[in-house]
């Protein structure tokens, strides 16, 4: 009667192994699918950003020699007429400067934000979201049964143990998106640099 415990308690250890190795798998799995889809929209945000920002300055540029070239016909000295634009764009970047908040520094935070939000829709493979929920349900299930192997799943010992298990999932799934977040900020925005002794 021993030796069947003993090989269904090696049974069910085997099985857990097997579901944790499973849900580790699916887990980098999600994590990669994740962060490429992340980080394509990322990178296509900046090209087009570039692209703008080159193409942008361009047309200001000729705009402004034309303009100042216009402005300087019509007071009689070109000179005067390149002052005239230059003030102006002087004052456009001292208005930039004072609403750099509101323009650049929100906009970004907020894109970053919602793109490292995780719930079921930010999730690029669902299948992949799918397996998981069923492999850490699995994992419960056998490590229930494994602690207590006469209560089944119905067992309130089981279902109690099962909950500490889903609710140790769920912290370690927390944590490991504050750690991806605070990586990702960290990187997005650089980090301080550290002052030699």
């Amino acid at each position: 009667m021993r030796f069947n415990l003993f090989s269904d308690t090696q049974r069910q250890m085997q099985e857990l192994l097997q579901e944790t190795r499973s849900y580790v798998g699916l887990q980098k799995e999600v994590l990669v699918l994740e962060t490429r889809d992340k980080l394509s929209i990322i990178l296509s945000h900046l090209a087009i950003a570039v692209v703008c920002l080159v193409l942008g300055g361009m047309v200001l540029l000729f705009f402004s020699f034309f303009l100042a070239y216009i402005i300087g016909q019509a007071l009689g000295n070109v000179a005067l007429g390149f002052a005239c634009v230059t003030a102006f764009v002087i004052l456009l970047l001292i208005v930039f400067w004072m609403k750099r908040e509101a323009w650049v520094v929100r906009p970004i935070n907020s894109l970053t934000a919602s793109l490292f939000v995780v719930n079921d829709e930010t999730l690029t493979s669902e299948n992949a979201t799918e397996k998981l929920r069923e492999s850490r349900s699995r994992m419960s299930d056998s490590f229930g049964l494994l602690v207590n192997p006469s209560d089944k799943a119905e067992g309130t010992n089981a279902k109690s143990i099962s909950n500490m298990v889903s609710r140790g999932f769920a912290i370690y799934e927390g944590l490991r998106l504050g750690l991806s977040i605070v990586r990702t900020m960290s990187s997005i925005f650089g980090r301080r640099k550290r002052r030699r002794r």
